[in-house]
């Protein structure tokens, strides 16, 4: 009897941590219990809204629940970003975000919303580069030629991007920085008034999405210069990068997609939902459907553990060009 009045405390205290454990296991063991929502950024008809078409009835056979898309535009994507950072840690409702999420401290210093604190990340979705293009009337070839025609101009080029703070803007200025000309920025609401005037002739020269610029340069309105990636893309395969036809060695500038949860959830439902979006993102059907659907992005998912290390990294040479550039979005 005495035996088991010693050990009484450590059997409890076993127990206890039995009890503690039991409902967080259970939770992910369950999850989901009822219909998801998938918050969107950006109204429909975009590459958010396309990836998200793509994804959530994947996703529902997967996870054996409906995934509804839930549309919260403006502001850049504040309104989407706070209304996920006040939610509870439920799960049930998730984002696909676009990775200014990661670089919002840089660009908005006002804002109270900390990509580290306020959201769990779960995992990629997707990875994309960005093209340099120019207006045919403009006398160069290739990039070398521009860089060296801004050098003979300074001021004069003036340069495109769907606004002050997008991700065109910021390959844009890390390229002019490494290049070291000087290239005014003029910055639009959105891609389609940015092409207007760059198909127009009243700027020089622009940057943006490969997508939207892809039917343009295949109808020889635009002149390719290069993309912003590694590699070169499988669909302009005679488009160097930046790196190759401007000798600017190491070069890239990418920019990512990926679903994120609200603060504070189990870590056994973050994981049960990065391995659902790694078992969608990973086939080939999802990969060739995806890169049909949305040219010039390629379909990736990775860790939660990964994809947070990922953000960090991209935050971090974001903050160097926002710095170096003077950007402000405030």
């Amino acid at each position: 009897m005495r035996k088991l009045k010693d050990t009484w405390p450590w059997i409890s205290a076993i127990v206890a941590i039995s009890i503690v454990m039991m409902p967080a296991n259970s939770l992910a063991q369950e999850f989901p219990t009822k219909p998801m929502r998938m918050v969107l950024r950006a109204p429909p008809g975009g590459a958010d809204d396309m990836q998200a078409r793509l994804l959530a009835p994947q996703l529902r056979q997967v996870l054996g629940q409906p995934v509804i898309i839930d549309y919260r535009p403006g502001a850049g994507g504040l309104v989407a970003w706070d209304y996920m950072a006040k939610l509870p840690p439920d799960a049930h409702t998730i984002m696909l975000t676009a990775s200014g999420l990661a670089s919002v401290r840089s660009l908005r210093p006002s804002t109270t919303i900390d990509p580290w604190r306020d959201y769990t990340w779960i995992s990629q979705v997707s990875s994309f580069m960005l093209i340099f293009t120019a207006h045919p009337s403009l006398p160069v070839k290739n990039l070398k030629e521009l860089i060296a025609l801004a050098k003979k101009r300074p001021g004069e080029l003036n340069y495109g991007s769907t606004g002050v703070g997008a991700t065109p803007h910021l390959a844009a200025e890390y390229f002019k920085a490494e290049a070291k000309i000087n290239s005014p920025h003029i910055p639009y609401k959105g891609a389609a008034a940015m092409f207007l005037d760059l198909l127009g002739g009243r700027i020089e020269w622009g940057t943006s999405t490969t997508a939207g610029a892809i039917p343009h340069i295949h109808n020889g309105r635009l002149r390719a210069l290069a993309v912003t990636g590694s590699k070169r893309l499988p669909d302009l395969p005679d488009v160097p990068t930046v790196a190759e036809a401007a000798g600017l060695n190491g070069f890239e500038f990418t920019g990512f997609y990926a679903i994120i949860a609200p603060p504070n959830i189990p870590k056994d439902v973050a994981n049960k939902l990065s391995e659902a979006v790694i078992k969608v993102v990973s086939t080939p059907e999802f990969k060739e459907q995806f890169s049909k659907a949305v040219a010039g992005m390629e379909a990736q998912a990775n860790t939660p553990g990964q994809m947070l290390e990922m953000a960090k990294k991209d935050s971090a040479k974001v903050e160097k060009i926002v710095r170096a550039a003077n950007i402000k979005v405030d």
